[in-house]
């Protein structure tokens, strides 16, 4: 037994010895900045004007911006969680390798319609992915 554990352990250091993958650390960078305008840009005021409508998917979370939640189903169909947060909805969107924040809300005045006031997508998992194509495979996933 005593000629065991240090036998493990050399293993166990040769593991850690091995090499590992070159990390691009700019590319790396530049991914987290690109995340993160893109949520910048998806935290608009309500008042945000009403973009003209896709044929497609749209290739940013900022392009729902004051869109109605008619749109966001035409776009990406139900979303796989939705909660009510007082006046405001929240839904959730996820695919295999992405995932989707949206929250609905009505400006202060009666009557105002339910509009899109935050959206924001990141990558699930490990793998690298834009944000337009994480909003494509959103798209392309079946609903709930």
């Amino acid at each position: 037994m005593r000629g065991a554990v240090p036998a493990l352990l050399l293993l166990l250091l040769g593991a850690c010895a091995a090499p590992q993958p070159e990390l691009d650390k700019q590319a790396v960078l530049q991914d987290v900045l690109d995340s993160y305008r893109a949520s910048l840009a998806g935290m608009q005021p309500t008042s945000a004007p009403v973009l003209p409508r896709l044929s497609g998917a749209p290739q940013s979370a900022s392009q729902l911006l004051g869109q109605p939640p008619e749109a966001v189903r035409r776009w990406l169909g139900e979303p796989r969680l939705r909660r009510q947060e007082g006046n405001a909805q929240v839904w959730l969107y996820q695919g295999p390798f992405c995932h989707l924040d949206v929250v609905m809300d009505r400006e202060d005045r009666a009557g105002s319609p339910l509009r899109v006031s935050y959206a924001a997508a990141r990558a699930a998992g490990t793998e690298r992915r834009t944000e337009a194509a994480c909003l494509a495979e959103l798209a392309r996933s079946p609903a709930p």
